[in-house]
Protein backbone atom coordinates (compact mmCIF):
# COMPACT_ATOMS: atom_id res chain seq x y z
CA UNK A 1 0.00 0.00 0.00
CA UNK A 2 1.37 3.40 -1.02
CA UNK A 3 -0.07 6.63 0.39
CA UNK A 4 0.95 9.94 -1.10
CA UNK A 5 -0.20 13.53 -1.41
CA UNK A 6 0.18 15.68 -4.47
CA UNK A 7 -1.35 18.87 -5.87
CA UNK A 8 -3.03 18.14 -9.18
CA UNK A 9 -5.66 19.73 -11.40
CA UNK A 10 -8.97 17.88 -11.39
CA UNK A 11 -9.83 19.40 -14.76
CA UNK A 12 -8.24 16.51 -16.68
CA UNK A 13 -10.64 14.65 -18.91
CA UNK A 14 -10.08 10.99 -19.63
CA UNK A 15 -10.02 7.56 -18.08
CA UNK A 16 -6.36 7.13 -17.22
CA UNK A 17 -6.14 5.78 -13.70
CA UNK A 18 -4.04 8.76 -12.62
CA UNK A 19 -6.68 11.22 -13.78
CA UNK A 20 -10.30 12.01 -12.89
CA UNK A 21 -13.00 10.33 -14.93
CA UNK A 22 -15.20 12.26 -17.32
CA UNK A 23 -17.78 13.15 -14.69
CA UNK A 24 -15.12 14.35 -12.29
CA UNK A 25 -13.77 16.77 -14.89
CA UNK A 26 -17.12 18.59 -14.89
CA UNK A 27 -16.91 18.97 -11.12
CA UNK A 28 -13.56 20.73 -11.31
CA UNK A 29 -14.81 23.09 -14.00
CA UNK A 30 -17.65 24.15 -11.72
CA UNK A 31 -15.25 24.71 -8.84
CA UNK A 32 -12.94 26.89 -10.90
CA UNK A 33 -15.77 29.12 -12.06
CA UNK A 34 -17.00 29.63 -8.51
CA UNK A 35 -13.74 30.65 -6.87
CA UNK A 36 -13.11 31.27 -3.19
CA UNK A 37 -15.72 33.28 -1.32
CA UNK A 38 -15.72 34.94 2.11
CA UNK A 39 -18.30 32.36 3.17
CA UNK A 40 -16.00 29.53 2.12
CA UNK A 41 -13.08 30.97 4.04
CA UNK A 42 -15.17 31.39 7.19
CA UNK A 43 -16.90 27.99 7.09
CA UNK A 44 -16.37 25.74 10.10
CA UNK A 45 -16.64 21.96 10.34
CA UNK A 46 -15.63 19.07 12.59
CA UNK A 47 -12.28 17.84 11.19
CA UNK A 48 -11.90 14.16 10.38
CA UNK A 49 -8.88 12.50 11.94
CA UNK A 50 -6.54 9.85 10.49
CA UNK A 51 -6.20 6.42 12.05
CA UNK A 52 -5.25 2.82 11.29
CA UNK A 53 -6.57 1.79 7.87
CA UNK A 54 -7.83 5.30 7.22
CA UNK A 55 -6.53 7.94 4.79
CA UNK A 56 -7.62 11.53 5.49
CA UNK A 57 -7.27 14.55 3.21
CA UNK A 58 -4.90 17.32 4.27
CA UNK A 59 -7.84 19.66 4.93
CA UNK A 60 -9.55 16.90 7.00
CA UNK A 61 -12.71 17.13 4.90
CA UNK A 62 -12.58 13.58 3.48
CA UNK A 63 -11.69 10.25 5.09
CA UNK A 64 -11.51 6.95 3.20
CA UNK A 65 -10.69 3.34 4.12
CA UNK A 66 -7.35 2.23 2.71
CA UNK A 67 -7.68 -0.97 0.65
CA UNK A 68 -6.62 -4.03 2.60
CA UNK A 69 -5.06 -5.98 -0.27
CA UNK A 70 -1.71 -5.52 -1.98
CA UNK A 71 -1.08 -3.53 -5.13
CA UNK A 72 -2.98 -0.33 -4.31
CA UNK A 73 -1.77 3.27 -4.35
CA UNK A 74 -3.72 6.10 -2.68
CA UNK A 75 -3.29 9.72 -3.76
CA UNK A 76 -4.67 13.09 -2.78
CA UNK A 77 -5.48 15.61 -5.50
CA UNK A 78 -6.40 19.23 -4.87
CA UNK A 79 -7.21 22.31 -6.90
CA UNK A 80 -8.03 25.71 -5.46
CA UNK A 81 -7.33 27.44 -2.17
CA UNK A 82 -8.27 26.83 1.45
CA UNK A 83 -11.80 25.61 2.15
CA UNK A 84 -12.95 26.52 -1.38
CA UNK A 85 -10.59 23.90 -2.86
CA UNK A 86 -11.78 20.84 -4.74
CA UNK A 87 -10.25 17.82 -2.99
CA UNK A 88 -10.23 14.18 -4.05
CA UNK A 89 -8.80 11.04 -2.47
CA UNK A 90 -8.23 8.28 -4.98
CA UNK A 91 -7.02 4.70 -4.54
CA UNK A 92 -6.01 2.89 -7.73
CA UNK A 93 -4.29 -0.28 -8.80
CA UNK A 94 -0.53 0.28 -9.02
CA UNK A 95 -0.14 -1.97 -12.07
CA UNK A 96 -0.92 0.28 -15.08
CA UNK A 97 -2.40 -2.74 -16.85
CA UNK A 98 -5.06 -3.00 -14.14
CA UNK A 99 -7.52 -0.19 -14.73
CA UNK A 100 -9.54 0.15 -11.54
CA UNK A 101 -9.86 2.99 -9.04
CA UNK A 102 -12.13 4.28 -6.31
CA UNK A 103 -12.46 7.95 -5.39
CA UNK A 104 -14.08 10.35 -2.93
CA UNK A 105 -14.23 14.09 -3.54
CA UNK A 106 -15.75 17.34 -2.33
CA UNK A 107 -16.02 20.85 -3.71
CA UNK A 108 -18.22 23.90 -3.34
CA UNK A 109 -21.06 24.40 -5.79
CA UNK A 110 -20.99 27.96 -7.21
CA UNK A 111 -24.07 30.02 -6.41
CA UNK A 112 -25.11 30.34 -10.06
CA UNK A 113 -24.81 26.56 -10.60
CA UNK A 114 -26.55 25.23 -7.50
CA UNK A 115 -29.00 22.41 -8.09
CA UNK A 116 -29.93 19.03 -6.58
CA UNK A 117 -28.01 15.74 -6.47
CA UNK A 118 -30.25 13.98 -9.00
CA UNK A 119 -29.75 16.73 -11.58
CA UNK A 120 -25.97 16.79 -11.11
CA UNK A 121 -25.61 13.02 -11.39
CA UNK A 122 -28.25 12.17 -14.00
CA UNK A 123 -27.96 15.27 -16.19
CA UNK A 124 -24.53 16.91 -15.86
CA UNK A 125 -22.47 13.79 -15.13
CA UNK A 126 -24.55 11.74 -17.55
CA UNK A 127 -23.96 14.17 -20.41
CA UNK A 128 -20.24 14.13 -19.66
CA UNK A 129 -20.14 10.33 -19.64
CA UNK A 130 -22.09 10.07 -22.87
CA UNK A 131 -19.78 12.58 -24.55
CA UNK A 132 -16.65 10.74 -23.46
CA UNK A 133 -17.57 7.10 -24.04
CA UNK A 134 -18.57 5.56 -27.34
CA UNK A 135 -21.63 3.99 -25.72
CA UNK A 136 -23.19 4.29 -22.26
CA UNK A 137 -25.92 2.16 -20.70
CA UNK A 138 -27.24 3.09 -17.26
CA UNK A 139 -28.15 -0.10 -15.42
CA UNK A 140 -29.64 1.47 -12.28
CA UNK A 141 -30.20 4.73 -10.42
CA UNK A 142 -31.93 5.39 -7.10
CA UNK A 143 -32.11 7.62 -4.04
CA UNK A 144 -29.47 7.17 -1.31
CA UNK A 145 -28.16 8.93 1.79
CA UNK A 146 -24.63 10.35 1.81
CA UNK A 147 -23.01 12.57 4.47
CA UNK A 148 -26.33 12.46 6.31
CA UNK A 149 -28.17 14.05 3.39
CA UNK A 150 -30.48 12.85 0.59
CA UNK A 151 -28.49 11.94 -2.49
CA UNK A 152 -28.53 9.88 -5.65
CA UNK A 153 -26.59 6.88 -6.95
CA UNK A 154 -26.21 5.45 -10.45
CA UNK A 155 -24.39 2.56 -12.09
CA UNK A 156 -23.49 2.25 -15.75
CA UNK A 157 -21.60 0.13 -18.23
CA UNK A 158 -19.76 1.94 -21.01
CA UNK A 159 -17.63 1.17 -24.03
CA UNK A 160 -14.38 2.99 -24.74
CA UNK A 161 -12.39 2.62 -27.96
CA UNK A 162 -9.09 2.08 -26.14
CA UNK A 163 -10.04 0.72 -22.73
CA UNK A 164 -12.91 -1.51 -23.80
CA UNK A 165 -15.79 -2.17 -21.44
CA UNK A 166 -15.85 -0.02 -18.29
CA UNK A 167 -18.10 -0.37 -15.27
CA UNK A 168 -18.82 2.71 -13.16
CA UNK A 169 -20.71 3.51 -9.97
CA UNK A 170 -21.30 7.04 -8.66
CA UNK A 171 -22.98 8.36 -5.50
CA UNK A 172 -23.53 12.07 -4.84
CA UNK A 173 -25.16 14.39 -2.31
CA UNK A 174 -25.25 18.14 -1.77
CA UNK A 175 -25.11 19.57 1.75
CA UNK A 176 -25.57 23.34 1.79
CA UNK A 177 -23.28 24.57 -0.98
CA UNK A 178 -20.88 21.61 -0.79
CA UNK A 179 -20.93 18.60 -3.14
CA UNK A 180 -19.84 15.20 -1.80
CA UNK A 181 -19.26 12.34 -4.23
CA UNK A 182 -18.02 8.73 -4.20
CA UNK A 183 -17.18 6.68 -7.28
CA UNK A 184 -15.66 3.46 -8.54
CA UNK A 185 -14.56 2.82 -12.10
CA UNK A 186 -12.76 0.03 -13.90
CA UNK A 187 -12.67 -3.07 -16.04
CA UNK A 188 -15.46 -5.54 -15.14
CA UNK A 189 -13.08 -8.43 -14.41
CA UNK A 190 -11.07 -6.30 -11.98
CA UNK A 191 -14.27 -4.95 -10.48
CA UNK A 192 -15.39 -8.52 -9.72
CA UNK A 193 -11.98 -9.44 -8.32
CA UNK A 194 -12.03 -6.46 -5.93
CA UNK A 195 -15.77 -6.27 -5.25
CA UNK A 196 -15.28 -6.39 -1.47
CA UNK A 197 -12.91 -3.41 -1.57
CA UNK A 198 -15.42 -1.42 -3.64
CA UNK A 199 -18.27 -2.21 -1.26
CA UNK A 200 -16.06 -1.35 1.73
CA UNK A 201 -15.22 1.98 0.09
CA UNK A 202 -18.85 2.92 -0.48
CA UNK A 203 -19.79 1.87 3.05
CA UNK A 204 -16.98 3.68 4.90
CA UNK A 205 -16.06 6.92 3.14
CA UNK A 206 -16.74 9.90 5.44
CA UNK A 207 -17.18 13.59 4.70
CA UNK A 208 -17.17 16.64 6.99
CA UNK A 209 -20.07 19.01 6.15
CA UNK A 210 -20.02 22.64 7.27
CA UNK A 211 -21.52 23.36 10.67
Amino acid sequence: MVLSRRAASLLCVGLLACKPSAGEAETESATKSGGPTPEASAASFVPLEPGPGRFVSANKRVAVPTPTGEGWECLEEEHGDDQAAAVALRCRREDPREFLFVAAKTHRQPVDQRTDAHTVLMSLYRADNEAFFDHVEYTSDHAVTLAGAPGWEAELVAEHARLGTIRKRERLAIVGDRVFAISAEGAPALWDAHAEEIERWFANVEFAPDN
